[in-house]
């Protein structure tokens, strides 16, 4: 078996490197041989290089011949070194550069470097519309190879794969690699598709079912009955698809999200020349053409700009190349992030990016540093012919039948890069152990770790998995099944899921629990069944049954939502249908009949008195049955979607999102005892001012048109505000009662803005501190109840981040005025989460 493998790894070595004619490796160094990180390496008087990652290891790609290899790093003297290379050779070269006191550059050619430089960038701006515009659409061949290792190796045995071997491969194995093969379309302005034809995915899947979740707490937030459909993937991967970044650099601005809260400024920019200071480098004939390298330097080294250099096609005034960093100090996630992209001439005003390579670093913890490298490569252009427009729809990507079935000899033929020994001893090693992973002897075995009863079993829980029959059962440990803080004091709860799921996604779930609390001596417990089917139109048909102690408000204050003002007993019997009308159309339609009864006759807990004190009081009601149907409408336009077998896997839309909510009390239905119809309707979204920073805005209203018997919980409940708690400034006011409601008709209209370091970076001893200023409002109105309150807000906020998760800590001074009341004031602190997903921060 060891034979064979080195075999077939030796096959993969020879044949990953024969697509391209020779490769170069090393490492550059200073003398006395500490890492030059991210020094560069270049064909001289050409644009083709590349640049060293954090380790000074470099990687190079040439075709056979002579060539003079020129290695730079600033502070340092320039080093060339001849090569000749041969078909399928492989050469390893390390170079140890000398410290400069003067920093010595390629021959000076003009005197006035700035004066030259400016001169030629103001061509540069004079043209840059024409080539942004002289492309109306393409189509063109693409290859994308991304992947990201740790700096350190991890060694670990491929000889053998047994069960131990694999567990340990899957958690510490130190690279995560993509590649695909694809067809790529796109059309003017910012509209791209790619259909995918070979996906080559090697990154981080947690093995199925072998986790074992422990759920605490409850729903809270704004009820919403839209699809978050994700596939867990690595955050540190930069490049997956067309959608994760777009390097126009035609453009005047690129937004990046996932790289900086800004938008970026590229270099020939029209209003560029506010943002760098250019230097003329050099001269050199590329092809016969007159190149002009360009030194590009941020004037301000905190904000979204590029540094690096650039390379000008003489008289045409065209990118034929660039090689830049991003400032350090504006990313988000990463330390180090350096794009290189050579461009082809096709027509006289048609110029295009035909190799790009990214190099990145990412800080993961205490000298744990994650390396990242994407190369993409595009051929085979077919530019502003007649397009079928049919193929620029929502659906953003799309994955062939066999994308995923390829096989190596597939990879091969058709990887027009070379891999580095690392990355294909990666590929064999992940390709059989992958094998392993499907098959039924591996999965006998997780369906043994999964059922296996150990000393900690009674803590996490106990469960049955058997994966020919898709089936698995679950029933909680003690850390679910205590609860302290239960209505009426300590109660012990016993929660059991069990699950099904067929070999076309559809899935079948029961979720039970039952619990016990020891001062009023009473049992409850709710039982639940749903089954999904369609998945690609996420429909879910979900009953419901119970007799348990149910929130009033699932968007309560937090001083208020576990109070026992929120609580109350509920006999119910509900049903869900939930489905994807159309693309970015949902709707939920549920009946629920329920017995509402107060909690003021259970004996409560002395610890909720002293901690919710007034807050704590039961809501006083007399007890009711209520008939109703509700019906939650959410249109997303413009939504974008990947499909990818079976699932439908959402991007989102930079639209406005409207919903539309209908509540219908019947009576009489089942001795229903109540009688209103209420509507709501609203809308929210995002909008962009550039390098000013981001919008994001909310507005809805709501009336009772009918309130012929209408009782206290079913008003509607507005998120009370907490004391220095700086709620979601989106949907909530800041200034509010713990507990508010009403039953008439109402306004509410919420707006924030975020500056993104767009004021403070500007400022000397701010800009170093990375702070951002936020402000906004709120207003609303109920006019039968002659109530109207305005408020305004300001605060200072900072990001942080910890591991792969981006937190915004924000502290803030908010005012607020009404009419019934005098002025308020008070200082609030906050904190929002980014969701790399979908780029975006909670508010």
């Amino acid at each position: 078996m060891k034979i064979v493998q080195f075999f077939v790894f030796a096959f993969f070595i020879f044949i990953g490197y024969s697509g391209f004619c020779a490769t170069i490796t090393g490492k550059i160094s200073d003398s006395d041989s500490t890492a030059l990180s991210f020094s560069t390496v270049y064909v001289k008087n050409s644009t083709y290089g590349v640049t060293a990652d954090y380790n000074g290891k470099y990687f190079i790609e040439l075709s056979a011949g002579t060539y003079t290899l020129v290695y730079n790093y600033i502070g340092y003297q320039i080093f060339e070194k001849e090569v000749v290379v041969k078909n399928n050779q492989n050469l390893i070269i390390d170079v140890y550069l000398q410290k400069s006191d003067v920093q010595i550059t390629e021959i000076e050619i003009v005197a006035n470097k700035v004066d030259k430089a400016k001169k030629i960038m103001r061509n540069v701006r004079d043209y840059r519309r024409t080539y942004l515009t002289s492309v109306e659409n393409f189509e063109c061949a693409s290859y994308v190879k991304t992947s990201i290792e740790n700096e350190y190796e991890e060694q670990i045995s491929d000889s053998t794969v047994n069960d131990k071997d694999f567990q340990t491969y899957l958690n510490k194995k130190n690279m995560n690699l993509i590649e695909y093969v694809a067809k790529t379309y796109f059309k003017r302005p910012d509209k791209f598709k790619e259909i995918i034809l070979a996906y080559h995915n090697f990154t981080e899947e947690k093995p199925i079912g072998y986790d074992r979740a422990i759920v605490v707490g409850m729903d809270y937030g704004e009820y919403d009955i839209s699809a978050n459909y994700y596939v867990y993937d690595n955050p540190f991967l930069f490049y997956k698809n067309i959608t994760s970044a777009d390097f126009n650099f035609y453009k005047n601005q690129l937004d990046l999200p996932n790289l900086c809260n800004q938008p970026l400024v590229s270099p020939i920019a029209s209003n560029s020349a506010l943002y760098y200071n250019f230097t003329f480098v050099t001269s050199f004939y590329q092809n016969d053409v007159k190149i002009n390298k360009i030194k590009v330097e941020p004037k301000n080294n905190i904000s979204a700009l590029f540094y690096g250099n650039i390379y000008i096609e003489d008289s045409s005034w065209a990118l034929a190349s660039v090689d830049l960093f991003i400032n350090e100090q504006a990313l988000l996630t990463y330390q180090n992030f350096n794009i290189i992209q050579n461009y082809q001439k096709f027509d006289d005003s048609i110029y295009l990016p035909v190799r790009t390579e990214i190099i990145y670093t990412i800080g993961n913890g205490k000298d744990n540093i994650i390396l990242g490298n994407t190369k993409i490569i595009r051929n085979d252009y077919v530019i502003n012919e007649d397009v079928n427009n049919k193929i620029f729809n929502n659906e953003i990507i799309t994955y062939e039948v066999d994308a995923m079935d390829k096989d190596s000899l597939f990879w091969v033929i058709n990887r027009p890069i070379a891999l580095r020994v690392a990355e294909l001893n990666f590929i064999t090693k992940t390709d059989s152990v992958r094998n392993y992973y499907l098959s039924d002897e591996y999965l006998d075995k997780q369906d043994s770790l999964f059922n296996r009863i150990t000393w900690w079993t009674p803590f996490v829980g106990i469960g049955r998995k058997n994966h020919y029959k898709g089936t698995q059962f679950y029933v909680g440990g003690l850390l679910e099944q205590i609860n302290p803080f239960g209505v009426g004091g300590y109660r012990h709860k016993l929660p059991i899921d069990i699950q099904k799921t067929f070999s076309n996604d559809f899935m079948a779930e029961a979720k039970i629990y039952v619990d016990y609390g020891f001062k009023n001596k009473d049992v409850k417990g709710k039982l639940g069944f749903g089954v999904t089917y369609f998945p690609k139109k996420f429909v879910r048909t979900y009953v419901e049954i119970g007799d348990f102690y149910d929130v009033v408000n699932n968007y309560a204050s937090i001083e208020q939502v576990f109070s026992r003002s929120n609580y109350v007993r509920n006999k119910t019997f509900e049903i869900k249908q939930r489905m994807e009308i159309f693309n970015g159309l949902y709707a939920e339609l549920s009946f629920a009949y329920s017995n509402q009864l107060p909690i003021n006759n259970l004996q409560l807990s002395n610890w909720s008195d002293f901690l919710f004190e007034d807050l704590n009081t039961p809501m006083d009601f007399d007890q009711y049955i209520k008939s109703e149907i509700r019906l939650d409408l959410k249109y997303v336009p413009g939504q974008k979607y990947i499909l990818q077998g079976n699932r439908k896997i959402i991007i989102g839309s930079d639209l406005p999102e409207f919903n539309l909510q209908y509540r219908k009390g019947i009576p009489r239905l089942l001795k229903s005892e109540v009688n209103f119809d209420y509507l709501e309707i609203g809308s929210t979204g995002i909008f962009n001012l550039a390098r000013m920073g981001e919008s994001r805005w909310q507005v809805k209203a709501g009336k009772f048109f009918n309130a012929q018997n209408l009782r206290l919980l079913e008003y509607k409940f507005f998120r009370g505000s907490d004391q220095f708690f700086f709620s979601s400034p989106v949907n909530s006011m800041q200034l509010l009662p713990a507990i508010f409601t009403t039953n008439s008709e109402f306004l509410q209209a919420n707006y924030v803005h975020h500056f993104n370091g767009s004021i403070l970076n500007k400022v000397p001893l701010f800009k170093y501190l990375k702070l951002s200023i936020a402000a906004g409002g709120a207003s609303l109105i109920i006019p039968h109840e002659d109530f109207y309150q305005f408020e305004m807000f300001a605060g200072l906020e900072k990001i942080f981040r910890i591991k792969t998760e981006l937190f915004r800590f924000g502290l803030y001074a908010v005012t607020a005025d009404n009419n019934l009341s005098t002025a308020d004031f008070t200082i609030k602190f906050g904190l929002s989460f980014y969701n790399a997903y979908k780029k975006k921060w909670d508010y």
